[in-house]
């Protein structure tokens, strides 16, 4: 199915209006207490100079603009996973856009605001709408794909986080996790728009982002203490580890910041690996090595993206992340009384059945990957291409094909705010 035949989605019988989905309540706050031998550095390791270095060397693009062709061989494999949301999902991506056209006039705020007290508000506001959460963040354009720079509504950034359903995720790969992962962002973007306006009723500038992402979230949800970066190059939550979706709202209200978090993540990552040798691919490495400025395991996209379009989203790194399936607490609980992973060696963690042969696969076993998987014949596909060629003018994404959602965050093709693939 082509973009251009996407666009009429809008226009598909009512009973496809939307897709079953139960969203679980919003989190508590988690307190930060990793044992000592699993404490880093609050956040991520980061070199502010040589991040700024790598940002005027080369500011990061749109992966559909940067990677049309790609854009273009990737939608016959999702129709399925899409078009049962697809009303619900482009409704919601068309109130969105509406609602960021619905600002006050600057400077129509009130004259005395109370920064501490309007957070409060902001996140009572946030859990009465049902996201799991939200932190705040300074604006940074450095993180904002060049094609959107200077759209921000402020100087924050609202980091909205929404739990995708947990039994839909540990049948990946699946296209019905597909189809969860595409609901949870309706459903994200559905009160992310209610809390837009509601920022604005209180006469301050408020512009939510699409889901597909201009900026890259997963910076500003380790900025703002929401999680830290796991091996498997997502953010990963305390409360649900990467089995969430993430979107973002700039505003000028002023609100507080969050800070960053030493949750014990990046040690708990060092110790246990699961998702390095359950890769398929072997697309994870296992030591972290410095990319624009930031420290972090830099996924192989070569080898990651064409599995990830062709198997139902793959996403085998989300699903036997310990985090993801147990949470934190548990992970910590088993950690501290032997010093072991919760579930590592385990088929309940680690076992997954590969939709290309039908096999399940335990612990030590790995699917043999072909060729015709990994090169495929009619893919145009070169990671090192960083910005879209001079001669392209790509359709804008807002009526294109929707981003797959595979695992969101940080360095393989596309996602949920695609950043898996810059970050």
């Amino acid at each position: 199915m082509t973009p251009r035949r996407l666009r009429r989605i809008r226009d598909l019988p009512g009973p496809m209006l939307s897709w079953p989905l139960a969203v679980p309540a919003p989190w508590a706050r988690v307190q930060a207490r990793p044992p000592g031998d699993l404490a880093t550095v609050a956040g991520i390791r980061r070199d502010d100079a040589a991040e700024d270095a790598a940002f005027a060397r080369q500011p990061l693009h749109d992966w559909f603009r940067t990677h049309h062709e790609a854009v273009r061989w990737m939608a016959p494999h999702y129709w399925r996973s899409f078009l049962p949301v697809s009303r619900r999902l482009l409704r919601a991506r068309r109130a969105i856009h509406y609602t960021g056209r619905q600002n006050p006039p600057l400077g129509s705020g009130p004259a005395a605001v109370e920064p501490v007290r309007l957070t409060e508000l902001l996140r009572e506001e946030a859990r009465r709408l049902g996201i799991s959460a939200v932190g705040v963040a300074r604006y940074d354009p450095r993180f904002t794909f060049a094609e959107y720079a200077g759209r921000n509504a402020g100087d924050r950034m609202i980091v909205c986080v929404l739990e995708q359903p947990w039994g839909a995720t540990q049948e990946l790969p699946c296209a019905s996790t597909e189809k969860a992962a595409l609901g949870t962002y309706a459903a994200l973007l559905e009160r992310m728009t209610r809390l837009t306006g509601w920022l604005q009723g209180q006469g301050f500038q408020a512009r939510a982002e699409d889901y597909e992402g201009e900026s890259i979230y997963i910076h500003y949800a380790v900025a703002a203490g929401l999680g830290q970066l796991g091996l498997n190059g997502q953010l990963l939550t305390p409360q649900a580890g990467s089995r969430c979706r993430l979107a973002g709202i700039t505003t000028d209200a002023p609100l507080v910041f969050d800070a960053p978090q030493d949750y014990g993540i990046e040690g708990i990552c060092d110790h246990c690996q699961v998702c390095v040798r359950r890769c398929p691919v072997g697309a994870i490495p296992a030591v972290r090595r410095e990319y624009r400025g930031v420290t972090k395991a830099k996924l192989n996209t070569k080898r990651c993206f064409p599995i990830v379009t062709q198997v139902a989203g793959c996403a085998i790194c989300m699903k036997v992340c310990p985090v993801q399936r147990f949470g934190l607490d548990a992970v910590l609980t088993e950690y501290r009384a032997t010093g072991r992973i919760l579930g590592k060696g385990t088929d309940e963690l680690e076992g997954y059945d590969w939709p290309v042969d039908g096999k399940h696969y335990r612990p030590g076993e790995r699917p043999r990957i072909g060729e015709e998987l990994l090169a495929p014949p009619n893919l145009t596909f070169d990671p090192r291409r960083l910005a879209p060629p001079a001669a392209v003018s790509a359709p804008p994404r807002s009526s294109a094909f929707p981003a797959p959602a595979i695992p969101a965050q940080h360095d393989g093709p596309p996602d949920a705010d695609h950043n898996r693939l810059y970050y």
